[in-house]
């Protein structure tokens, strides 16, 4: 999978570029805020339709201007596309080939982006939300079909706390619940099909990579669990949260409510875990993430990677840069200091400077 050319339209800080990318190695570096990280946020908001930095819509336009686009020219098993998406203040509107999408799975097959930032490394220590939409995004990437999963337990579920607000009838809100059991167990059992299949990748991506010998895992409710146990575990739990939903009138249980667990040594990382154990975690989570995807698409993802010279120390750096060589993937890499990188190993690639959003490509 390759990202061919990008186009860039009154993005960001960025007002226009067509740039055409290395095969393996692409370094963005330059002083901090002159759009590094823009860059990397362009490709994955148009590989994903989703952004790994929380912005809305008019904070991703240029200062002044209406709409931003971003375009980009990919090639997959030596079949190409052009994907693009327009921004402006209302919303997102993203063309395959120069088509309007109505399912976004065609779409989000041409460009399989996985991102490591400091933004995601936060989410260990934040919210549920956050570890669950981490997992959920990582389990669509797997398998695009679960995202109409998620859909329509997002759909039923808005239909049942209406019914919990407006004060329905026991029977119409149990009808509704019957429902979401249905599609939340899908959900689990998904989520937890995804976990099971990559931890052991997640334990040797810490092991190799980062050099560490702690044991990590991820712990979550559903594991081990058929569709049908999951399915009469949520109509128990909404039959016993029934009368607090109807005083707070709204669902207190299901997926949309679950945690995920990120552990080492058995303990719980959030609480017990270094801030260089959480950066090492992470990592180790997209690296397993990208060989589950090499694996099950015949080829690996583009790999994003913010300010990973400030995570890594030269040793590690060794060791991960070795890994993304042999996994033979295309790299987006930002950094303020381009030396870290020559003495970790690249030698291979385009370094580009970026000043107030412009970019200067000179080869390594």
């Amino acid at each position: 999978m390759q990202l061919e050319k990008l186009t860039l339209r009154n993005f960001r800080n960025i007002e226009a570029t067509e740039f055409r990318p290395h095969p393996v190695f692409n370094i963005f570096y330059g002083s901090n805020a002159q759009g590094k990280t823009n860059l990397l946020e362009s490709i994955y908001l148009l590989g994903s339709l989703k952004n790994f930095r929380s912005a809305r819509n008019d904070e991703l336009i240029t200062h002044g201007e209406t709409a931003a686009t971003i375009i980009g020219c990919t090639r997959q098993n030596d079949v190409g596309h052009e994907i693009r998406l327009d921004i402006n203040k209302e919303g997102k509107q993203a063309r395959l080939d120069g088509k309007v999408i109505n399912r976004p799975e065609s779409y989000l097959s041409c460009l399989r982006p996985v991102v490591f930032a400091p933004e995601v490394v936060g989410l260990i220590k934040g919210p549920p939300a956050g570890r669950r939409q981490l997992v959920d995004r990582a389990v669509f990437q797997a398998d695009a079909g679960y995202l109409e999963n998620v859909q329509t337990y997002s759909r039923q579920l808005k239909q049942r706390n209406r019914l919990l607000k407006t004060g329905g009838q026991v029977e119409q809100v149990e009808t509704w619940s019957s429902e979401l059991a249905r599609t939340g167990a899908r959900i689990r059992y998904a989520r937890a099909a995804y976990l099971e299949r990559l931890i052991p990748r997640l334990l040797d991506s810490y092991r190799n990579i980062c050099g560490e010998k702690e044991t990590i895992s991820l712990n979550y409710r559903a594991a081990g669990k058929g569709i049908t146990e999951l399915e009469q575990e949520l109509l128990d739990e909404y039959g016993r949260q029934l009368e607090q939903e109807l005083r707070y009138q709204m669902t207190l249980c299901g997926p949309h409510r679950d945690d995920i667990e990120f552990m080492v040594d058995g303990r719980p990382l959030r609480n017990f875990g270094s801030q260089g154990q959480q950066r090492w975690f992470i990592l180790a989570f997209k690296t397993a993430q990208a060989l589950d995807l090499q694996q099950l698409h015949g080829e690996p993802p583009l790999l994003l990677l913010d300010d990973l010279t400030g995570e890594l120390d030269k040793r590690r750096q060794e060791r991960f840069y070795q890994f993304l060589l042999d996994l033979k993937t295309q790299v987006f890499i930002t950094a303020t200091d381009i030396r870290p990188l020559h003495d970790g190993g690249i030698k291979e690639g385009y370094f580009i400077r970026v000043k107030e959003g412009n970019l200067h490509n000179d080869k390594s």
